[in-house]
């Protein structure tokens, strides 16, 4: 029997956590930032990129397990031990890619061997994560925080105590994902009381090609640091980088969504992705305006002066910041298309039959729009490059051709997706806006007061500051103007 899941309190829950984790996350590529160049920050970029390319076979384990155990099927022993043995693949796709081109961004192979811990980890990781998505999603909340707590802690012992550089960047990344994992399967432990059962296996890699589908279009674009470190050098990776880290937390407010796969999934309907869609863009739209009124002051907590010079990022933080939050309402159409989708549940069912569905819909999509970007980011960097464009600008340039390419690909999936269910919000989205312009004013005069002279603990303390008078601004504003908030936070103020 699997857990009940609420749409609302679940996705809180979730949410807290992934603030949690921006916070840490941020503190986390601070410190790494501080320490590392940007060439060495380009490389671990790098090395992470591998290690991603390497896990994509988990998908073939975790894109059915979180179907099935949200469809009350505890089929968690199995997925764990073909996650393991699919492992062993992975680090054989690792190891040949680290042969062939390690020697072309960087000299020292150590941090490449480090890297190869973190492969078997992710694997974990991925199945761990399938299982809670569809067993107890609140679970990933616990394990999330567990897991930054401890990043935060070896990375800091590693980088200021042993000075052990890109090494102990690597080795704090391995401990979380093994923390997160351990909590992960305990919580979800449930999902394992079946006995190991190979016949989920041999469905799963019968219809092998429809995971696969859905993997590549996040193989794909993961790859762009690949590229560009090869092509361009890993030191624009190292200015594009801390714009993403900082931008992907506007991407953390789609962890309000996290129950709407699992609850179609199980039958519901209605208003419930349009509903989802709402409650996550009352938190993602500040933080995409507040990111891109922040972005300079934000990377100077990175540095300001070389070889720690990330301000030069700033331009690109702000178009990520949109890209992410379009990428977050881009993430509800997958879910709400995938979600209501039974042809798998048929009898008998095959490639051929499930071809016309939206499961491959969404991943031939998906791929369009990996391709389209890859392209068109390799294309105009090669030429901005050529013009002897400023780093500035080349940073910029490569957020815009994601930013395009998703713009592009949301129009074709909202298309699909109102066939299926609701997908509109209401018109509590306006007063999200002009609370968020309301906000947004406020924020960037405050910003003049900053001392970015100042140390680095101040700095930052300063800059939290400010962000949380943002936040009560445009909280403030959205409870005066918005009915159904106040509802919300009157609810919200009884569970505690």
């Amino acid at each position: 029997m699997n857990p009940r899941i609420g749409l609302r309190t679940t996705g809180m829950v979730v949410f807290g956590a992934r603030i949690f984790s921006a916070v840490t996350g941020l503190v986390f590529a601070v410190m790494v930032g501080r320490q590392l160049t940007q060439q060495q920050f380009g490389l671990w970029e790098f090395v992470v990129t591998l290690v991603s390319i390497s896990i994509y076979p988990v998908g073939l384990v975790s894109f059915w397990a979180t179907r099935d155990v949200a469809r009350g099927r505890m089929i968690g022993r199995t997925a764990y031990v073909l996650g393991f043995l699919l492992s062993l693949g992975g680090l054989a796709v690792y190891a040949g890619f680290t042969f062939f081109t390690h020697s072309d961004v960087s000299s020292a192979i150590a941090p490449f061997l480090m890297g190869a811990v973190l492969v078997p980890l992710s694997f974990w990781s991925g199945v761990t994560g399938s299982i809670v998505l569809g067993y107890r999603p609140v679970a990933g909340a616990y394990s999330l925080a567990c897991g930054e707590i401890v990043k935060i802690i070896v990375a800091y012992s590693e980088l200021y105590v042993f000075k052990a550089g890109i090494i102990g960047v690597l080795l704090a990344l391995n401990a979380t994902f093994a923390v997160q994992s351990i909590i992960g399967s305990y919580l979800t432990r449930g999902s394992t009381q079946g006995k190991l059962d190979w016949e989920p296996a041999r469905r799963w890699l019968r219809l092998w090609a429809l995971p696969a589908l859905t993997s590549l279009p996040g193989t794909l674009i993961i790859s762009d640091t690949f590229f560009v470190a090869l092509l361009f050098g890993t030191a624009v990776v190292g200015y594009y980088q801390p714009a993403y880290l900082v931008a992907s937390v506007v991407g953390y407010s789609s962890a309000l969504t996290t129950p709407l796969y699992p609850l179609l999934l199980r039958g519901s309907s209605g208003r419930t992705s349009a509903t989802s869609l709402e409650y996550m863009l009352l938190f993602a739209i500040p933080m995409a305006v507040g990111g891109i009124v922040l972005a300079r002051p934000i990377l100077v907590m990175f540095g300001t002066t070389p070889p720690h010079d990330y301000i030069t990022g700033s331009m690109g933080l702000q178009v990520l910041c949109l890209m992410f939050l379009f990428l977050s309402i881009s993430g509800v159409l997958d879910q709400t298309l995938m979600g209501t989708e039974k042809a798998d549940e048929e009898t008998g069912a095959n490639l051929r039959r499930l071809a016309g569905s939206n499961l491959v819909f969404v991943s031939v999509v998906n791929i369009a729009f990996a391709v389209t970007y890859l392209a068109s980011m390799v294309l105009v960097l090669t030429f901005a490059t050529s013009l002897g464009v400023s780093n500035s600008v080349r940073v910029a340039l490569w957020a815009s051709m994601q930013l395009v390419a998703v713009l592009l690909y949301l129009v074709v999936k909202a298309m699909r997706a109102r066939k299926v269910a609701s997908i509109m919000p209401s018109r509590g989205v306006f007063t999200y806006l002009g609370a968020s312009a309301v906000m947004a004013v406020v924020v960037y005069l405050l910003s003049l007061f900053l001392n970015a002279g100042s140390n680095g603990i101040r700095y930052g303390t300063e800059l939290a500051g400010l962000v949380g008078a943002g936040a009560l601004v445009y909280f403030g504003t959205v409870y005066v103007l918005d009915k159904g908030f106040r509802d919300l936070f009157r609810a919200f103020l009884s569970l505690l």
